[in-house]
């Protein structure tokens, strides 16, 4: 790589660092960072002409609408181009070096309660841009750090980088690794895992395997995106209508669900957690649908770690 472009875009990365972006925009008027979900007009002194040229140059091979993973100088970055009305644009996620805890995310206990689990289904739900994948990471840290386990993480595209502790850690990247989340799914079965991280649960295919999985012995996480607790369960169920076992193997599998929000604390944006923990009488009240009824369980369950959100 020419190591002019490099330095163009250091610079600019390391702007974006310095301001807590997330994300980098660069589109025909301008380059834009996204700080604490806002997106603000970056002004350089230099025209952007040479980033634009940079990146161009570097993403020269990129066809529209892919994306590529890559170091900026220390920085891990993803850059994505895609093509709209006035030519190239490009997103460029800037990846955090420093691996999350669940101390550093001020994570509930009960998040580490439920990393010791050895098999089932353990889902973190949110929107977009709401800390799951962090919050995830965090998740696998844990139990990197402190059992002897084999974790094999799927995911699209792969965010943070574990690098084996007491566990063995193996990583793969879907279109890169693997075809698909279904394929790396069923060949996971072949490689020996006890931790399956899902990066995320879009289809019916994914989920049906993600049960699977649980029901078979394994500890599965995975992210799904839903608003709170009760969405989850509505929306899996919802996603599995043909089904007729689905409420009965979440029953079974199920081991608790984290649903996360960001607010903006002042300094940072921090998470808040609503936790649902899969006793006998949440088990219960999935298997005979009366989903309606969750909520006063969260209510009545915060002896074993179960929460509402603390934020209205």
């Amino acid at each position: 790589m020419n190591m002019m472009f490099v330095n163009i875009l250091e610079q600019v990365i390391n702007d974006a660092i310095k301001h807590n972006a997330s994300d980098i925009h660069l589109t025909h008027n301008g380059i834009y960072f996204r700080v604490k979900k806002q997106v603000l007009l970056y002004n350089i002194a230099s025209s952007i002409m040479p980033f634009i040229t940079s990146l161009e140059n570097l993403c020269k091979d990129l066809e529209n609408e892919q994306s590529v993973s890559i170091y900026i100088g220390e920085v891990r970055c993803r850059i994505s181009k895609f093509t709209t009305i006035n030519g190239a644009s490009y997103a460029i996620r800037i990846y955090n070096n420093q691996m999350p805890t669940l101390d550093s995310i001020q994570a509930p206990l009960a998040l580490a309660k439920l990393c010791e689990n050895t098999s089932g289904l353990i889902l973190v739900c949110g929107t977009t841009g709401a800390g799951k994948s962090t919050t995830l990471a965090a998740m696998i840290n844990h139990i990197n750090t402190t059992t002897k386990k084999h974790i094999l993480t799927l995911e699209d595209p792969i965010e943070y980088i574990h690098k084996s502790n007491k566990s063995l850690v193996n990583q793969r990247e879907i279109g890169l690794h693997s075809k698909s989340f279904e394929s790396s799914l069923i060949a996971s079965l072949r490689e020996d895992p006890d931790v399956i991280l899902i990066g995320e649960i879009l289809s019916p295919e994914v989920l049906t395997l993600a049960i699977t999985h649980a029901l078979s012995g394994h500890l599965v996480l995975a992210s799904f995106h839903a608003n709170n607790c009760m969405d989850a369960i509505t929306r899996m169920i919802g996603m599995k209508q043909s089904d007729c076992n689905i409420r009965a193997n979440l029953a079974t599998c199920l081991q608790g669900i984290i649903t996360q929000k960001l607010y903006d604390n002042g300094e940072k944006l921090v998470a808040d957690f609503e936790i649902l923990i899969a006793n006998p009488a949440v088990s219960a009240l999935i298997k005979d649908d009366k989903i309606w009824q969750l909520d006063s369980q969260i209510s009545m369950g915060k002896s074993v770690g179960m929460q509402h959100f603390s934020k209205i």
